[in-house]
């Protein structure tokens, strides 16, 4: 074993008498470890949050979604031709999306009107967001819609669908008339279900079949506003979003889950690094707790450093003894924080022992969401060494070169 290493865990495992330097290391070691476990919590919560966001939208929004790069609505048989030149996706659904006027029987609502084609189903899991009746949006030559469960309740929606859906959109051709209702196209439909995804959507979302928006809106049967895309293999949407956007080319934005609502996932993983940079700040200050015990120790081992130099020991191995003190305080520390934080997630992950307050039905999640990755403990691990061993270093030559050399 290195001598260094040897004579340095033969110090931090003294039992002999309780000084002021065991205190002192033993708070120091605490400190280590409390830090390192906050860390790990610290960012497990924010990993479940962003799981939580992923899942929230995840259901209703597309793996990959195009749209164009210079105007809402685009003519989608170009993209749609290249899309198919790229085995790794699956599916394809061209949409057509706008905000629109609904009126129920006596009330109305401001809402969007998302028009969807007919492999809807295969690109969206819609048919287990249904709370009533059945998702179909054309039959018989009938036009269905489905609402979400915030629209049902606005406008009073029954359970029997008997009246109609009147839907109202501007007309992009004329100018101001005399009756106000000349200057808007009109369509309606039946509702034929209910569905709930997330509240945001559900307040706000009407899906139709493509022709009645194309209808409504008036656009050609080719213009869309975005196409919405799943991959042969679910995990690959990433690669394959880069794929697309590559083979489409500039005029086009292909967009993958995350990159749908980038503001928001930027804004958690934010929140996550100034997390991390302020227990960091914590680990430092900290950290002169473990350069005080090295000062005492260095001191009250001065005899020990006497015998040493006596029997030829270099002043750099000696040095090594008390910076390899200093770093085994910290790795004390982050083996224990890292025991205890790993078990506390594991139990909150899997058991969801620690509980929302309030009425279940006001959350999303009836417990906090925190979720384990292997990426934070080693960005931790590494902080906690990499500030545990600058701690060690810079005092020890400091004292070693004031006082001890001389």
């Amino acid at each position: 074993m290195n001598i260094s290493l040897y004579i340095a865990r033969r110090y931090l495992l003294s039992k002999k008498r309780k000084n002021a330097i065991h205190y002192i290391t033993t708070v120091s070691v605490i400190l280590v470890a409390f830090v390192t476990m906050a860390l790990i919590i610290a960012m497990s919560v924010f990993n479940g949050l962003t799981i939580l966001i992923t899942s929230m939208f995840s259901t209703f929004d597309p793996q990959i979604k195009v749209q164009s790069a210079y105007g809402r609505v685009f003519s989608a048989d170009s993209a749609i031709h290249l899309i198919r030149q790229v085995p790794e996706v699956a599916y394809i659904t061209p949409v057509l999306e706008e905000d629109i006027l609904f009126v129920y029987a006596d009330k109305q609502l401001v809402g969007k009107l998302k028009g969807v084609g007919e492999e809807y189903s295969k690109t969206c899991p819609i048919d287990s967001m249904i709370l009533s009746g059945e998702f179909v949006l054309q039959q018989n030559g009938i036009e269905y819609i489905s609402v979400g469960q915030g629209v049902a309740h606005s406008l009073s929606v029954g359970l029997q669908f008997r009246d109609v859906m009147h839907m109202y959109a501007p007309d992009r051709n004329k100018g101001s008339s005399i009756n106000p209702l000349d200057d808007y196209n009109k369509e309606y439909a039946y509702v034929r279900s209910v569905f709930s995804v997330q509240m945001d959507i559900d307040n706000a979302y009407v899906l139709s079949s493509l022709t009645l928006a194309q209808r409504l809106l008036e656009y050609q049967h080719n213009q869309v506003s975005a196409i919405e895309l799943k991959c042969v293999n679910t995990s690959d949407y990433k690669k394959v979003a880069n794929i697309l956007q590559q083979k489409l080319g500039e005029n086009y934005k292909v967009r993958d889950r995350e990159q749908q609502h980038e503001f928001l996932y930027k804004i958690t993983q934010s929140e996550k690094l100034i997390t991390f940079l302020l227990v960091t700040l914590i680990l430092i200050i900290a950290s002169f707790s473990i350069a005080g015990a090295l000062s005492m120790l260095i001191i009250d081992k001065k005899r020990d450093i006497s015998i040493l130099a006596s029997l030829g020991a270099e002043q750099k191995l000696i040095q090594r003894i008390f910076i390899f003190e200093g770093w085994m305080i910290s790795i004390l520390g982050a083996v224990i924080g890292l025991c205890i934080g790993v078990c506390l997630v594991l139990v909150q992950q899997h058991f969801g022992i620690l509980k929302l307050h309030g009425e279940s039905s006001s959350f999303i999640v009836e417990a906090y969401p925190v979720h384990l990755q292997c990426a934070d403990i080693l960005y931790t691990v590494s902080m906690v060494l990499t500030v545990g061993f600058i701690a060690a270093y810079i005092p020890v030559r400091f004292i070693f070169k004031k006082h001890i050399h001389s």
